[in-house]
Formats: C-alpha cells, structure tokens, sequence
C-alpha cells in the first residue's frame, strides 16, 4: 500500500481507510496513552499518526522480546510497573544501557513540543529520544510531524516491548 501512495497510483477510498484503520488499532494496542491528557481526540491524533506512516514519512516498528530486557540485563523485578520507581528504574536501566555502549545520555531533552525522558546522543548516530512509560499522543505527533528528519523516538511501554519511531520526512524544513 506504502508503495502504491508513493507513485501517486490511485487507490480506492475504502482500501485506503481499511489501511488506515488497521494502523489505529495496531496503535491504540501498542501505545499507552498519558491519562491526564483530557482535551483533544484521540482517534483523530492516532488517525493522524497512521496517515504519516501510510505515506512513509514515518516508520514505525513494533519490538518485543520473550528472553529478557532489551537494556542488557535481566528482567527488573518491580511488584508494582507503571509507577513512579518503575518509571525512575526504567530511566536509569536505559540510560546506563546506552552509557555502557559509549552514548551520551541526557535526561529531559527539550524537544520540538515538550521533553522526552531521556536523550541518547553519540557522533555520526542519528538522535535516539527515549519515553517511558505513558506518551501524550499529542504530543507525540506534534514531535513526529516536526523533528529533524532520522531522529527517532522510541516508546517504552514495558520492560520487554519497545515501539520505534524513525522520522523519514518532516513537514518542517530547517537551514543548514
């Protein structure tokens, strides 16, 4: 389908939306949205999301593992996951993670439209933004619509699951 929107081939509307539409469930399954964030739609902003990825201006992959962390070590072993130590202990494992392999990690990056909880930064890489836990979709459309172009955003909604934004093309072109 990707191939076809790119040639400029048309396709019919419905085949088009069933496309779109399987992109929103495999978002609304594999994001856990913030729970403080009220005011907007969230099929709308998901709707959005899929749109970028059906035209490829985003790649997204969805990663789990069955073995053990992806951080290099075993499972954390926190009764209690999606709270404040699991999200402080994830912070820490990750950061540690990329520090062990020679990257610069920064906690709180400023992004294009709020921060991410951790930077992860090394010459010749593209950067690597890093969000635990919950996202707030606005948010995360916002950054995927206007980040520099092979940045990447990686959601980590468990220990064991990882979801992976590449940016390919921005709606925002910057000078060089």
């Amino acid at each position: 389908m990707e191939k076809q929107i790119k040639n400029n081939k048309p396709l019919p509307w419905d085949e088009v939306e069933k496309a779109i539409f399987k992109e929103i469930e495999w978002l609304r399954g594999a994001i856990i949205p913030s729970p403080f964030e009220k005011d907007f739609c969230t099929n709308c902003t998901l709707r959005q999301i899929a749109i970028l990825m059906m035209l490829g201006k985003i790649k997204a992959k969805d990663i789990s593992s069955t073995t053990n962390s992806f951080w290099g070590g075993e499972k954390m072993n926190i009764k209690k996951p999606h709270g404040a130590t699991w999200h402080f202990e994830m912070m820490k494992t990750i950061g540690g993670h990329f520090k062990s392999l020679g990257f610069e990690v920064k906690i709180e990056p400023t992004l294009a439209w709020g921060r991410a909880d951790l930077g992860i930064y090394k010459k010749g890489t593209s950067p690597l933004f890093v969000e635990v836990g919950t996202v707030s979709l606005p948010k995360l459309l916002r950054n995927l619509k206007t980040m520099h172009e092979k940045s990447t955003i990686l959601l980590v909604p468990q220990e064991d699951h990882v979801i992976e934004f590449t940016i390919n093309e921005t709606d925002i072109k910057y000078r060089q």
